[in-house]
């Protein structure tokens, strides 16, 4: 009997890191030592003080039951302060915050929960490649607006007509970029605030690399006040406190979009495990001296051999 897949899944392309890992594995079975270019996924160690959170929490019998689908109450209270100290946002935590198992996931739910077959949504070019695979799973199509290196990988929106504003479901925006690195200012939000507030479209911020910033801190879509009637922001533990693997992070904004991604999750999930929020808890709640900044000064120190190098001509270590 031939194995017929849903016609979805011959749709959507093939998700090319899984691809990647299919090739590096292939290659290194043959002993072959690489240098892997794959996935960003810090190489450093998560803070002593979240291992050991979740060290003591796992311990404890209660902490293995059913999380909520939102999140645990303390966990979208330590979000909602984390918001407010870092770009000045106040947020109720029991409205305006749900948990995630990662960005990864709360990207796809979403898309799900408000794209139909035939709906048009905008992605950034280059981006992630997630964002054609999950609206392509939901029916929808994929239209890039396009990053330029002349315009500093920044979008231009006056470049997109009228007629496809008009048109457009959702516009996925991803700032720091995955990949160029670019950074944008609270211009290039507002001023997709105020479209998607004219044309009636929403908007999905996926902020996963918010402290990844050297120099001035990253903005937030958010901190543009109208930004809560038409969008939703995610945000990782992952890439900011080397916690890839725990799969843990949360979105933020209107509360109806919030609604309905709940909707989905509570069809496909039953939560994240409590030990590994309390963990987050403590990573969002702890000095950033302690949190954050013992793997910025490797990774600046990282950056700045890389430059040194590429000066005298070498390969970078």
């Amino acid at each position: 009997m031939k194995i017929q897949k849903a016609l979805r899944l011959e749709k959507m392309p093939a998700y090319i890191f899984a691809e990647i890992g299919k090739k590096k594995r292939a290659i290194a079975a043959k002993g072959v030592k690489l240098i892997d270019l794959g996935m960003g996924t810090p190489d450093l160690p998560a803070p002593a003080s979240v291992v050991e959170t979740l060290r003591q929490a796992v311990g404890i019998t209660e902490n293995h039951q059913y999380s909520t689908y939102a999140g645990l109450d303390s966990f979208r209270k330590s979000a909602a302060e984390w918001m407010e100290r870092r770009f000045g946002v106040s947020l109720d935590p029991q409205s305006e915050i749900i948990n995630l198992i990662g960005t990864k996931e709360g990207i796809a739910n979403f898309t799900l929960a408000f794209v139909n077959p035939g709906d048009f949504c905008f992605i950034p070019d280059p981006g992630y490649p997630a964002y054609v695979n999950v609206i392509t799973l939901a029916g929808g199509s994929a239209v890039p607006y396009p990053l330029r290196e002349e315009n500093r990988f920044r979008p231009n929106w006056a470049e997109i007509p009228d007629s496809a504003w008009k048109t457009c479901k959702i516009v996925y925006i991803n700032y720091p970029n995955n990949p160029t690195s670019a950074t944008v200012e609270l211009d290039c939000y507002r001023e997709l605030v105020d479209r998607a507030r004219h044309y009636g479209f929403i908007i999905l911020s996926d902020n996963a690399y918010s402290e990844g910033s050297f120099t001035d801190p990253a903005p937030a879509l958010l901190q543009i006040p109208e930004a809560r009637e038409v969008a939703v922001e995610t945000f990782s533990c992952s890439k900011s406190y080397n916690m890839t693997g725990w799969r843990i992070g949360f979105m933020a904004g209107n509360k109806d979009i919030l609604n309905a991604v709940i909707e989905v999750k509570s069809s496909v999930d039953t939560g994240v495990f409590k030990p590994i929020q309390l963990a987050a808890i403590t990573a969002m709640s702890g000095p950033e001296r302690e949190m954050l900044n013992p793997s910025k000064e490797v990774f600046a120190y990282r950056r700045a051999n890389d430059r040194r190098l590429a000066a005298l001509g070498l390969p970078s270590l």
